[in-house]
């Protein structure tokens, strides 16, 4: 009979995978809240839920995004790996929330049993409830769901004017047709106007539910990731 030997699996090692996934789970709820046109009333519900954690009033009108609140919140040994319970507060309060929570249900089940939970804030949930989302109404263009106005001018005119000759890569990687590309190419506009009209045709067939995580795809697959990050960071101010 062969023996096989399995290598040990420290604790340290499980606490390292644990910390990915977690970072990548507040990461993504951080940008959800950032996205929606309900940001900034989010954000008061929960400074208000946790202003006795916060226990500082300088520290609290400092807090102007849901990332900082969280970093806050870390500092005070509010959220960690261990207790999740602000990202799940928030996570219940964003429309079309299931992939996330089913995300908060997979890491809970993976790291075992709940710490150091914040009662007050667990206690008073629904007291505090946050302020639900507005319904929907139709729209014409599937690239204006998910992000407020300004952030999506400011996401726009970003790309126009710093893709440069990449925005050939950027129409292929979001799907626009090689003779459109070819067409605009041979129009002898500026290469601005150019990307203009590739962001025009993306904003009429992007998804709703995922058009930007599909643009933040497309730049990096253009090599083009610092952009990306710079549209990241557009998305998560506070504006």
């Amino acid at each position: 009979m062969v023996r096989v030997e399995t290598l040990p699996f420290h604790a340290s090692q499980f606490r390292t995978i644990m910390a990915t996934n977690y970072s990548k789970l507040k990461e993504l709820i951080t940008l959800r809240v950032s996205m929606s046109d309900m940001h900034s009333q989010i954000l008061h519900a929960m400074k208000g839920l946790y202003q006795n954690d916060i226990n500082s009033a300088r520290r609290y009108e400092q807090i102007t995004t849901i990332g900082k609140l969280l970093k806050v919140l870390e500092l005070r040994d509010v959220l960690s790996e261990e207790n999740i319970l602000p990202l799940q507060v928030l996570a219940q309060r964003l429309p079309d929330n299931m992939e996330i929570m089913n995300s908060i249900s997979c890491y809970e089940q993976n790291r075992g049993p709940k710490q150091n939970l914040n009662q007050y804030a667990a206690e008073n949930i629904q007291e505090c409830a946050l302020p639900k989302p507005p319904p929907k109404q139709n729209e014409d263009s599937a690239f204006s769901d998910g992000l407020c106005e300004r952030k999506r001018e400011r996401i726009t005119e970003t790309i126009v004017e710093e893709i440069g000759s990449y925005w050939r890569n950027l129409a292929r990687y979001l799907g626009i047709q090689e003779w459109r590309i070819d067409e605009i190419q041979c129009n002898g506009k500026p290469i601005e106007e150019k990307a203009a009209e590739i962001m025009e045709m993306y904003k009429r067939r992007a998804d709703r539910k995922k058009w930007f995580y599909d643009l933040l795809d497309a730049l990096e697959k253009s090599r083009r990731k610092e952009l990306s990050r710079k549209i990241r960071d557009i998305a998560t101010m506070n504006i």
